[in-house]
């Protein structure tokens, strides 16, 4: 476990800003006691657009960036003021947007890093609570990317399972309906007479 304060800074650095390029999907698991819930996601961290089905066959939550709203199964559930986003995202996705997580030592947060540990490709950062020095967490992510993996404190446990990207050489490009700009591919292509 590594305690100095420039290998915990470069940790830090990673896990907020890496792993947020693409759209992917992918399964969240929710642990808070014995309640275990599932939800598959699709997400697009940098447009804070996201979606999550509660497993099997529970509701669908949805945030729409352009009204700032959460909804459930379509219909409106409340709108966030552009300060809550994204603390207010359910635990399904907090994952997908690590600032959302409570662990970063900010004034309302109930945990904060003391140390890091590379482990393979993964990096750990142990967290120790606010209040109580004697509770402490963990937040995993992927070394390279910055994205995240799981944290595990003594009363919740998420883990974010990515599906891995087309081996074809294809692209996924998640939500591609109902935000785009129709006008973009007129737009894009040269003039034909500009050559």
């Amino acid at each position: 476990m590594d305690t100095s304060s420039e290998q915990l800074a470069i940790a830090i650095g990673k896990a907020l800003g890496g792993g947020q390029a693409s759209a992917y999907t992918g399964t969240s698991y929710c642990q808070s006691g014995d309640h275990l819930v599932r939800h598959a996601v699709s997400v697009h961290p940098r447009a804070f657009m996201w979606s999550a089905k509660e497993l099997p066959d529970g509701p669908t939550r949805t945030f729409d960036p352009r009204s700032l709203t959460l909804q459930t199964d379509g219909a409106d559930d409340f709108s966030l003021s552009i300060d809550r986003i994204p603390f207010s995202f359910p635990e399904s996705v907090k994952l997908s947007f690590p600032l959302s997580l409570p662990i970063w030592g900010r004034q309302l947060d109930d945990y904060h890093p003391v140390a890091c540990e590379v482990n393979g490709s993964d990096t750990t950062l142990l967290l120790r609570h606010r209040v109580d020095p004697t509770i402490f967490g963990s937040f995993t992510f992927e070394t390279e990317s910055g994205i995240a993996k799981t944290l595990f404190t003594p009363t919740t446990a998420l883990k974010l399972e990515r599906d891995l990207p087309p081996e074809s050489g294809e692209h996924g490009f998640g939500f591609v309906s109902g935000f785009g700009d129709p006008d973009l591919q007129n737009r894009l292509r040269p003039d034909e007479n500009t050559h």
